[in-house]
C-alpha cells in the first residue's frame, strides 16, 4: 500500500476514533503551533486548553506597515470586508524560533486579480505579526530559522526550480538569493555563516552535488564541494553539538554515510548503504544517527530503522517495520516512527528505544495531506521542526486515529484533529481540528 493510497482511503473507512471518547491523561510541558482546518495558524502553551488563533482576521494583531497608511491588518481591507468571497487566505508551515518566542509561517492570499505569497513572523509576547517577504509569483515552499533567531531562510518555488532565500527578521529588510536548484535541501551551520546544500543545479549539465557555501553580509561562495554526482539522499546536516557534519556520497557505485569535521574535512565512512533512497537524522546527543533505505523513490517506504554509533561505526537494527518517517525524542532515548502496514489503508504510530530493546505500537491513524508532505521530507524538517514535546513525554500530530483495523466501507471519516500522544501508552488527548502540528523546541518560560 503506497502513501498515496493511504491518503485516498480517508473516505473509505468505517472504524475510527471519536475525539470525545479519548480522554486527557497528560499535559506535557511545551508550546504547540498548528494549522487549523480553516487554514489559520493557532498557538497554545502548557496543556493547550485554549488555543489562540494568530492569523484570524479582525483580531487586530496581524499587522504590516505601509508607508502611505501606517499600520493595517494584513490581508484585510474594506473590499474584502464587503465581498469576503472574493478573497481567501491560507497559512502554512509554521515553525518556532530556536528560543520558542516567535513563529514564522507562510501565507497564500488568493484574490480575483491574482495570488500573493508571503512570509510572516509572529511575536508571541507582543501578539503581533510582521510581514518579512511578499511575492506575486513565487510560492513559499518551506521556512526555516537560523540559529541566531534573527534570520530566516525559505524556499521559493519558481517555474525553473527552487531558490534558497535568506532574510533578516525585520520589516522592509532586503532579502538575498543564496543558491538555486531542483530539488534543493539544506542546513545552516550553527554560526549561521555557512549553509550546506544538496541540489541539482539549474545549469545545462544539471550537475548534482553536495557543497558548503560561505555566507557573509556582503558575499557568498562555494568553499568546498563534498560530493559530485548521484547522491541518493536529501539533507546534509550538522550534528546538534556542532562538532560533526554528515552526508551521503557515492564511492565506486556504492552509497556511504559519511561523517566529517564541522568544516567538512576528514570525512570517513561509517556505514555502507543498500541501493535505494536513504534518509538519516542525528540523535540529540550527537553520538548516533538513525537511518533507513527505501528501494523505490516515487513514494518511498523505508525498510526498518537502524541506529549507528558514531564512535565505533557499528549499527543495529531497532525495528524491522516498514516506515514512512522517524523522529528522535529530545532526550535521545526514544524514536517515534510512522509504520506503513502491508496492504492496509492507514499508517501506524510506534515508538522504539534507541537501542531497540523496547517497542510499542500506539495507534493506527489516517494522515492529512499536509502531514503526509511533512513525512515525505521528514529528514529536512528535522533541522527546523519538531513533533516532540521538550520533555520527551509525548508527541503531536494531526489526523484521524482509528478505533481498530479498518476495512472497506462507505462511511466518511471525521475531521482531522490535533492530538497529543503520550509515549507511555496513556490515551491521546485531542486539542482542536487541524491538519499540521509541531512543538516548540523549548518549554515556555
Amino acid at each position: 500500500m503506497t502513501a498515496g493510497a493511504i491518503l485516498t482511503a480517508a473516505t473509505a473507512l468505517l472504524l475510527f476514533a471519536i475525539s470525545s471518547a479519548i480522554a486527557a491523561s497528560v499535559s506535557p510541558a511545551g508550546a504547540i503551533v498548528y494549522v487549523g482546518t480553516d487554514s489559520n495558524i493557532y498557538y497554545c502553551d502548557g496543556n493547550c486548553g485554549e488555543p489562540q488563533c494568530i492569523t484570524c482576521k479582525g483580531e487586530g494583531a496581524h499587522v504590516m506597515r505601509q508607508r502611505e497608511t501606517g499600520i493595517l491588518r494584513a490581508a484585510f481591507d474594506l473590499a474584502q470586508a464587503e465581498h469576503p468571497e472574493e478573497s481567501h487566505t491560507e497559512y502554512g508551515w509554521p515553525t518556532f524560533s530556536p528560543d520558542g518566542k516567535q513563529i514564522a509561517y507562510s501565507s497564500i492570499d488568493e484574490k480575483p486579480d491574482g495570488s500573493t505569497y508571503a512570509v510572516w513572523v509572529y511575536d508571541i509576547a507582543k501578539h503581533q505579526a510582521t510581514q518579512i517577504f511578499e511575492s506575486r509569483s513565487q510560492r513559499i515552499v518551506y521556512v526555516d530559522w537560523l540559529s541566531d533567531g534573527r534570520h530566516l531562510s525559505f524556499l521559493l518555488g519558481e517555474p525553473q526550480g527552487l531558490s534558497l532565500i535568506l532574510a533578516e527578521v525585520k520589516e522592509g529588510a532586503p532579502v538575498r538569493i543564496v543558491t538555486t536548484g531542483m530539488p534543493l535541501y539544506f542546513d545552516w551551520s550553527p554560526d549561521a555563516d555557512q549553509v550546506a546544500v544538496h541540489t541539482v543545479g539549474l545549469n545545462s549539465d544539471r550537475t548534482e552535488q553536495v557543497s558548503l557555501i560561505s555566507v557573509t553580509p556582503s558575499s557568498q561562495r562555494v568553499v568546498k564541494v563534498l560530493s559530485s554526482g548521484r547522491t541518493p539522499f536529501k539533507t546534509p546536516c550538522w550534528s546538534p553539538d556542532h562538532k560533526r557534519f554528515a552526508y551521503i556520497a557515492n564511492y565506486h557505485a556504492e552509497a556511504n554515510l559519511l561523517i566529517a569535521d564541522a568544516d567538512g574535512k576528514n570525512a570517513r565512512s561509517i556505514v555502507s548503504l543498500p541501493v535505494g533512497e536513504n534518509s538519516f537524522i542525528w540523535s540529540p546527543d550527537s553520538a548516533h544517527i538513525a537511518y533507513s533505505t527505501a528501494i523505490t523513490t516515487d513514494e518511498p517506504v523505508y525498510h526498518g530503522i537502524r541506529v549507528v554509533d558514531i564512535a565505533n561505526a557499528t549499527s543495529k537494527l531497532i525495528t524491522k517495520d516498514d516506515v514512512a518517517a522517524f523522529f528522535f525524542a529530545p532526550d535521545g532515548k526514544t524514536i517515534a516512527y510512522i509504520g506503513v502496514p502491508a496492504e492496509k489503508p492507514y499508517y501506524t504510530w510506534g515508538v522504539v528505544s534507541t537501542d531497540g530493546s523496547k517497542s510499542r505500537k500506539l495507534m493506527n491513524f489516517l494522515s492529512t495531506p499536509d502531514e503526509s508532505t511533512a513525512y515525505r521530507f521528514f529528514d529536512q524538517l528535522a533541522v527546523s521542526h519538531s513533533i516532540w514535546a521538550p520533555d520527551s513525554s509525548a508527541f503531536v500530530y494531526a489526523g484521524v486515529p482509528l478505533a481498530g483495523e479498518a476495512g472497506p466501507a462507505t462511511g466518511i471519516a471525521p475531521p482531522p484533529m490535533v492530538w497529543v500522544v503520550p509515549v507511555d501508552g496513556a490515551k491521546p488527548r485531542a486539542i482542536e481540528q487541524g491538519v499540521l502540528a509541531f512543538y516548540a523546541p523549548t518549554a515556555p518560560k
